[in-house]
This record gives structure tokens, sequence and C-alpha cells, in this order.
């Protein structure tokens, strides 16, 4: 969850922006309550992408189902933040099977969560996605879910990325170790 300070207030700022912003500060307020009351974690990250040691901010994952549109928000800094579907479906509360035990897995209904509803206007004309930086290579990632490889989950890593290249490394390994097993 972004905490954003307030603001200084601008002295020329409209009535209708004040009571925006003021909006806006007690809706993040509201959400930090519940993130704290609900287990959530705060952890500090670089205010925009790719500029670490620049101007910081404080995000969380948390498992309020409420806060969704922003929760949608944190998932994609976590992507971001190498964290994998899975993990975000455990910090999200998530269940194997789903909410309607359609018997998805947790990776699989973390990324649902976070891609938004199926008959949205951009899931029926582009198919499902969240998009994020690759902090390693600088790449704006139209992640696919966890379907397939990252090499074809994740289009839109630069050219050698590490990021990508050890994702790859660690899906290819664990398909190698199930042939083995069997």
């Amino acid at each position: 969850m972004t905490d954003h300070c307030s603001p200084t207030r601008d002295p020329d700022q409209t009535p209708r922006q004040d009571l925006h912003d003021r909006s806006r500060q007690e809706v993040l307020a509201a959400v930090q309550r519940i993130v704290r009351g609900t287990g959530g974690q705060f952890v500090t990250r670089p205010l925009f992408s790719g500029e670490p040691g620049g101007r910081e901010t404080t995000t969380a994952a948390g498992r309020n189902r409420r806060a969704r549109g922003l929760t949608r928000t944190y998932v994609r800094a976590a992507r971001e933040d190498g964290h994998t579907w899975a993990q975000i479906g455990a910090a999200l509360g998530l269940v194997v099977g789903g909410d309607d035990g359609a018997g998805e897995t947790i990776a699989e209904a973390a990324f649902r969560y976070a891609a938004g509803p199926a008959d949205s206007h951009w899931n029926r004309a582009y198919g499902p996605s969240v998009t994020w930086r690759c902090p390693a290579c600088g790449g704006l990632v139209s992640d696919r879910g966890p379907v397939s490889s990252p090499r074809d989950d994740e289009p839109g890593h630069n050219d050698g990325c590490q990021r990508l290249t050890a994702a790859v490394t660690t899906w290819d390994a664990s398909w190698a170790a199930l042939d083995q097993e069997g």
C-alpha cells in the first residue's frame, strides 16, 4: 500500500481539488488500517521503478478483498519485486481450488484476482495480463500468469535479462526434477 504523505496544499487549489486530496488521504488511511488489521506487510521501495536511492514510499500487500483495486496495484509491485504468483496468492489468503472450487492453484487464483474480471473490455480484447516494470532489465512486462514457462508468460523483458534467465532456469529445473521422479 502506498503511504503518500500529505502533500503540501497549493493555495491556488480549488475546493474540489482539496476535497479530492482529503478523500484520497482518508481512503489510504482506511486501507492502511485494514492492512494492519489483516496482517499485511509494509515494505519500503523506490517511489518510481528503476530509481533506487531516489524518493521512497511505503508499500504493502494486504489480504482484504474490499480493497481490490488498490490490492491489484500492490500485487503488481510484488511481482516487480520478484515475488511469485504463489507467494502473492498466499499473502492474499487465497486457497487451492479458488473461491468457486474450480481446481485452480493458489498462483492461478492470485493471477486471476490481479488481472481483473474476465469479462472486462481489456481482458476480452487482449487476454488477461498484469503489467509491471522489471527492475533487472527495465522492460515493461505483460505478465500472462503462471500458465507456461516464464519465457512465454512474461513478454517484455529486454534481451539478456538476468531475472528472466534465472526464472526460466528455475522453471526448467522444476520440470526436469518432475521428469526424474516419474
